[in-house]
């Protein structure tokens, strides 16, 4: 259970950072590009890392069960 309670707070905090990208993004659009630029990138960012993950994840459950079944 301790690997499942890691990989929550690794989605949870993942998920924080994209709310904060997101919301420095739309409240920077007209005032500073650079820093808007740079909010959309880790939004993007946090995003693929969240979607590798979920993957390896999925792949792991895939091959334990493999594991079982033989």
């Amino acid at each position: 259970m301790y690997t499942l309670d890691e990989l929550l707070d690794i989605a949870e905090r993942l998920e924080h950072l994209e709310h904060s990208a997101e919301w420095i993004a739309r409240n920077t659009a007209h005032t500073d590009n650079s820093v808007c630029q740079t909010a959309t990138l880790i939004l993007t960012l946090a995003d693929d890392v969240q979607g590798r993950i979920t993957a390896l994840v999925r792949k792991l459950e895939e091959i334990s069960r493999i594991d079982l079944i033989n």
